[in-house]
C-alpha cells in the first residue's frame, strides 16, 4: 500500500509528546515503534539477523522486516508518523522530515554542566545533528525537510509540524 509517510526525528531521544499532537492536527496516525519492536521480535528472521548486527544498529537488510512489521502494525492507515530517522533508511521515502534537535542541546548543556569543554560539546552537538541531516536529506529534497527552531515550545514545534505536513499534501 503506497502511504503518506511522515518521519520525525528528535534523537537521541524518544519521541517527544508534541509529536502525536502534530500528527493528530494533521490527521495522520501516529505509529508508535514499540509495536513494530514486538512484531519483529516474533520473525526468526529477522531475529537472526538483529543479533548478528551486534552492537546494534542500522542495518539495510532488515529493511524488509522493518516494512512487514509496519504493514501488519498500520494495517490499513493511509498516512502515518513514525518517529526516528533510521525509518528513512528502512523505507527508502517518505514524504517529508521533521528533526528537532532540542535532545541535543540537552546533551549540550549535560555536557557543560559535567565539565566538559565548550569545544568537545559543540563537535559532538554539529556531528550528529549533521548525520542526521544528511540522512534526510539523502532520501528527501530539501524543500520536504523541516528543521524545528532551537528552544520553541512543544505546542509551537507541534504547530509548525502540521503546518508543514499540511503544505506537502496532508
Amino acid at each position: 500500500m503506497k502511504r503518506f509517510v511522515i518521519v520525525f526525528s528528535n534523537e537521541p531521544g524518544e519521541a517527544a509528546p508534541w509529536v502525536a499532537r502534530a500528527c493528530e492536527s494533521a490527521n495522520l496516525k501516529y505509529v508508535d515503534n514499540d509495536p513494530i519492536t514486538t512484531e519483529l521480535s516474533r520473525n526468526p528472521e529477522a531475529q537472526k539477523l538483529l543479533l548478528s548486527n551486534l552492537p546494534p544498529g542500522e542495518n539495510a537488510a532488515l529493511a524488509p522486516f522493518y516494512k512487514a512489521a509496519l504493514e501488519k502494525v498500520a494495517g490499513k492507515e493511509a498516512r502515518i508518523g513514525l518517529h526516528g530517522n533510521s525509518w528513512l533508511l528502512y523505507l527508502g521515502q517518505a514524504e517529508g522530515s521533521v528533526l528537532d534537535f532540542s535532545g541535543l542541546e540537552a546533551q549540550r548543556q549535560q555536557g557543560l554542566a559535567s565539565g566538559m569543554k565548550q569545544k568537545d560539546v559543540d563537535d559532538y552537538v554539529a556531528k550528529y545533528s549533521g548525520q542526521l541531516r544528511d540522512r534526510a536529506r539523502k532520501y528527501l529534497p530539501q524543500e520536504r525537510i523541516l528543521v524545528l527552531p532551537a528552544g520553541e515550545s512543544d505546542a509551537k514545534k507541534a504547530e509548525l509540524a502540521a503546518a508543514f505536513i499540511r503544505k506537502l499534501g496532508g
